[in-house]
């Protein structure tokens, strides 16, 4: 069975679904890509990849967005199991810092400092108001990271 990632929490779903099964949130319909989509969220960690996959998964999704348009990455790479934090949201994370150094993407915001009080958060939403419906479920979620592309 062919999968597309959930529009809003990055699972896999049919991609004749119109609703996520994980979520409950309305789909685009089809395999159709959202016109002027400017947030994208992408899932780094479904199917229990290596770090390495999960990186060349980052790579090409970080890739294919900017190719798309799209104006922030929502990189879900989970916490892991421990409770210490995961070897793909440090690999991540680390990946992203370069990114940054290297210019390739403008801001890299960790979901546990994804909290409205924050300047750079609010900033954030003042740019991209579609974050606002997600406000409540992405604050403070280790889970996560922000890539303004």
């Amino acid at each position: 069975m062919k999968t597309k990632d959930c529009e809003t929490c990055g699972n896999p779903i049919p991609v004749a679904s119109a609703d996520c099964r994980f979520c409950g949130s309305r789909q685009n319909g089809g395999n159709q890509v959202k016109s002027r989509e400017k947030v994208r969220t992408v899932n780094i960690e479904a199917g229990m990849p290596t770090v390495d996959e999960a990186l060349a998964l980052l790579d090409a999704r970080i890739s294919r967005a900017i190719t798309d348009g799209v104006r922030l990455l929502r990189v879900i790479h989970g916490y892991g199991s421990t409770g210490r934090g995961g070897k793909i949201r440090d690999a991540c994370r680390s990946a992203l810092q370069r990114k940054i150094a290297s210019r390739q993407v403008r801001v890299v915001i960790r979901g546990e400092d994804y909290l409205p009080a924050s300047v750079a958060v609010r900033d954030l939403m003042r740019r991209l108001p579609e974050l606002k419906t997600s406000e409540r479920t992405d604050a403070d979620n280790p889970g996560i990271t922000f890539v303004e592309l």
